[in-house]
């Protein structure tokens, strides 16, 4: 089995909004450029059609990346006893 990663409260926070709004804001905007690139005409030569189909494909993997390591995430605090 894989062990989970480490993560402080903050960076559990911040990783969980950034995951929210890639799938609840970012993946709207990007199929909106996608569908607008795609009305401009013959997708062969579209080349704001591919870049908006990378950047889709980007923001899908990492979404899952995200949900990955936020499920496997184990959240505690830095222990500040003075050691290394």
């Amino acid at each position: 089995t894989s062990q989970g990663t480490w993560l402080t409260k903050d960076a559990y926070d911040r990783l969980t909004a950034e995951l929210a709004r890639r799938q609840e804001v970012d993946r709207k905007e990007i199929a909106q450029r996608v569908e607008a690139a795609r009305q401009e005409g013959d997708l062969r030569e579209n080349a704001g059609y591919h870049a908006a189909r990378e950047e889709a494909a980007l923001n899908e993997a990492r979404i899952a990346q995200l949900t990955e390591l936020l499920e496997k995430a184990e959240i505690g605090e830095v222990a500040d006893d003075g050691t290394v």
